[in-house]
């Protein structure tokens, strides 16, 4: 798995132009190297899924973002959702994750690449017990800040209910160009939404 992992990432950035040496370029400032681990760094914890942030925006001239989603059980990590300015790609590393697609509802299990361009409507969730680690390619990058707001704006407040950050993280979204729309939600998300039975 960690192989099929490391062989979509360097093809999907070298999708993003030849190599260029731009040591003497001063158009381009000099990015260096970055080296980090699954499973380790710095988390944002967002609701619904821990994140990892291994690539950030400034870290490549591409600026493309590398995070790792930690997915507890029964949990959503995304409500249905479109992004007017930015491309996705996740990449499932273990367990296994609904996503919506459109209209369809995809069981994407360990091995899954799912590449989601801007305007296509998606999220995902994980209606099982065993949690589920994705990789999430951001292209262009700068919504990797989405995370951290959502996550200070909760802490900042006295907003505890799902409702209630529910209605941060949609708040949050249309800041970043993204519209969400929990009427899109399938039965298998809805029910993560339900309190527990007593």
């Amino acid at each position: 798995m960690k192989k099929l992992m490391g062989l979509f990432i360097i093809s999907a950035l070298s999708a993003c132009g030849p190599a260029q040496d731009n040591t003497n370029n001063p158009e381009h400032e000099l990015k260096s190297p970055h080296f980090s681990k699954i499973g380790e760094g710095d988390i944002t914890n967002f609701p619904g899924h821990d994140v990892r942030h291994h690539v950030r925006n400034d870290t490549l001239p591409s600026s493309v973002s590398l995070l790792e989603l930690s997915l507890g059980g029964k949990s959503l990590g995304a409500p249905p959702h479109i992004h007017e300015d930015e491309d996705e790609i996740f990449i499932i590393l273990d367990g296994k994750v609904h996503f919506l697609s459109g209209t369809d509802e995809v069981i994407a299990e360990a091995g899954t690449v799912a590449s989601l361009p801007r305007g296509h409507f998606h999220g995902f969730w994980n209606p099982y017990e065993e949690s589920a680690t994705m990789v999430l390619i951001i292209a262009p990058g700068h919504f990797e800040s989405f995370f951290q707001s959502v996550e200070q704006a909760v802490m900042d407040g006295d907003e505890k209910t799902p409702q209630e950050i529910g209605a941060i993280i949609a708040q949050k979204a249309v800041e970043q160009n993204v519209s969400v729309d929990m009427s899109r939600l399938p039965q298998s998300g809805l029910m993560l939404l339900q309190p527990p039975a007593k």
